[in-house]
């Protein structure tokens, strides 16, 4: 029997006569919307069953799908056609639906890539996007060239299609027309764009109207503030001169001069540095405008010779950088920006001043006259400072050599007699165990206090320090240790190597500083102490047993960083290696020590 049509189907179930379309009408699926409500209707009262319902449920889809104004596709996961409404085949060009299935947008009009978003790769990978990630793809803007060869602006929906399991299978789509839209959007942006024109051409008017206005009144207040500006440098040049004259301290100078500087300009930092015996350019103080929270600068902190070099006295450097020009002004120099005055008396070369400006700015001729004046100011001052610096050190000196002879004298030869007598006596045959006890620790007691005393002496006259053997500087310093500390220290020193001056002082100083961290922090029992030359390498290790610690902690140690100075001087290499309860070795490494020594291991008697 054959299978009913949609008439039959509709006149079974009593749809209206006037509602009924021909069968070849049903068949094509463009049956009343009236009738087709109907036949709904009967398919939710359960009147249709099996191919009945079937065929109905297929024609209401079709129905429905045809009369939206939105193109409706899906795809397979190949991004392949599987059905689409009649609204996508207009646009495609074909005569019906079912001739899209099985292709691709390669197959289309839109499919070529001549338009920006477009083509079939634009297409197909956004269909991707979708099914990979399960998320829907909404209101995105694509032009679309379609069969009649019209270039049309769509927006289109993209959601991924599931199987009854939930699996990702596919894609659904729609997209609708929207040139109408974009033209409007279009014209609306050139509307504004053009009301913006109007408006930047009437507020141009305004402008020039008022331009001769403001430049009279900018002139008279930029004239106010210029005659301001120049009271108060002439203020402030007057009173950093009479501040730094006042004050014959080093470290007060320069603070009244760092103060002056941030009066006459703006800035974001200003330093003085000095030089050194040995030509090292040295940060004396520093200040930044506004940042209270920037502490003084470390001492003996190095820093890069901005002149570019040191001339000693009545010398200059190459290409004037350190010279006074004639009449005794500083000789401005710009360095990376900064402003560079070089400090200097009687032709001497003392340090610089330098001013940063602050970034993307730059500091005016004026004010670079002004800061001229300021360093020639500073120079004197400096100059007197240091002057008397000298005297009080030099009368420190003497002093010093006075107290150290008269301890040498007195003290240090009264400590020798009781470390002999200390001796004679711990060497009694008739002395009871405990009287034997006290004798030793009464030995060692005098005996170290002898060892302290000798240090006291090398550091109130350090050039002893050269003179003295460095195989006794190594035992002074451990006997001075071990009369403070119940540490044992075991010295494994070659006594054929004696270093030349300058690193026989940076060898000591490092040991000194290295048992003192020991004394001061380490808590330990032992220390080994080796010298001793391998090849034609010179090092000296200290490792001690006490509680270490950890080595990020370190970085800011000021001993550490002396230390490390101290190597580097001689053209040596510090290594600190530190555990927490494993103990700390500090070790230094001079190379081409064959160099450096008074007599090589070979010719030692």
């Amino acid at each position: 029997m054959p299978d009913p049509t949609l008439t039959d189907i509709a006149a079974r179930v009593g749809t209206p006569a006037a509602d009924r379309r021909s069968g070849d009408g049903y068949d094509r699926g463009g049956m009343a919307s009236v009738g087709a409500l109907s036949l709904y209707a009967a398919m939710l009262r359960g009147e249709l069953e099996g191919d009945e319902a079937l065929q109905a449920s297929q024609h209401i889809f079709e129905l429905v799908l045809n009369s939206v104004h939105h193109a409706i596709w899906w795809k397979d996961a190949n991004s392949m056609f599987l059905g689409c409404n009649r609204k996508l085949a207009e646009y495609a060009g074909v005569g019906h639906p079912s001739e899209l299935v099985g292709k691709t947008d390669a197959d289309c009009a839109w499919g070529s890539a001549e338009l920006p978003r477009s083509g079939t790769p634009w297409f197909q990978d956004h269909d991707r996007m979708v099914m990979e990630t399960g998320e829907p793809l909404i209101g995105l803007r694509e032009q679309v060239r379609i069969a009649d060869g019209r270039v049309i602006w769509v927006e289109t929906n993209k959601v991924p299609l599931t199987d009854f399991d939930g699996k990702v299978v596919g894609t659904l789509g729609t997209f609708t027309d929207i040139t109408s839209r974009i033209e409007a959007e279009a014209e609306l942006q050139s509307t504004l764009e053009d009301l913006d024109e109007r408006v930047r051409e009437r507020t141009s008017e305004l402008s020039r109207a008022n331009q001769t206005l403001r430049r009279e009144v900018e002139e008279r207040v930029r004239l106010e503030a210029q005659e301001r500006a120049q009271r108060s440098h002439a203020e402030a040049l007057r009173d950093t001169a009479a501040a730094v004259a006042r004050s014959l301290q080093l470290d007060d100078v320069i603070e009244q001069v760092l103060i002056g500087v941030e009066r006459l300009c703006d800035h974001e930092r200003s330093y003085v540095a000095f030089y050194d015996n040995e030509g090292v350019l040295e940060l004396a103080g520093e200040r930044y405008p506004g940042r209270p929270d920037r502490g003084a600068p470390e001492p003996h902190t190095r820093i890069t010779d901005p002149l570019g070099g040191w001339s000693p006295p009545g010398e200059t450097a190459e290409g004037g950088g350190s010279s006074a020009a004639a009449g005794g002004r500083a000789a401005m120099s710009k360095v990376n920006g900064a402003v560079v005055l070089p400090l200097e008396a009687a032709e001497r070369a003392l340090g610089c001043l330098v001013i940063e400006p602050r970034p993307g700015q730059d500091l005016s001729d004026s004010a670079v006259d002004r800061l001229a004046i300021l360093a020639d100011q500073a120079s004197s001052a400096i100059s007197n400072s240091r002057s008397l610096v000298m005297a009080r050190s030099l009368a420190a000196l003497e002093e010093r050599q006075s107290l150290a002879n008269d301890l040498h004298d007195s003290v240090s030869q009264t400590l020798w007699t009781a470390t002999l007598l200390a001796e004679t006596l711990s060497r009694a045959s008739d002395l009871s165990a405990a009287q034997r006890d006290r004798a030793d620790r009464l030995h060692a007691l005098t005996a170290g206090a002898l060892s302290e005393m000798r240090t006291l002496l090398l550091e109130l006259r350090p050039s002893v320090i050269e003179e003295t053997p460095f195989a006794d500087l190594v035992h002074q310093l451990v006997s001075a240790f071990e009369s403070r500390r119940r540490a044992k220290c075991v010295v494994h020193l070659d006594r054929e190597v004696e270093p030349l001056p300058t690193v026989k002082v940076a060898l000591y100083r490092i040991l000194q500083e290295s048992l003192n961290n020991v004394s001061r922090h380490a808590d330990a029992e032992s220390v080994h102490i080796c010298v001793e030359v391998t090849g034609d390498v010179l090092e000296m290790r200290v490792r001690d047993d006490g509680e270490g610690f950890e080595m990020g902690s370190a970085s800011e140690h000021f001993g550490l960083r002396i230390m490390a100075e101290r190597a580097d001087a001689i053209g040596a290499s510090l290594h600190v290696d530190s555990c927490l309860g494993e103990g700390t070795t500090v070790s230094v490494a001079v190379p081409e020590v064959m160099e450096l020594l008074v007599r090589p291991p070979e010719q030692a008697p």
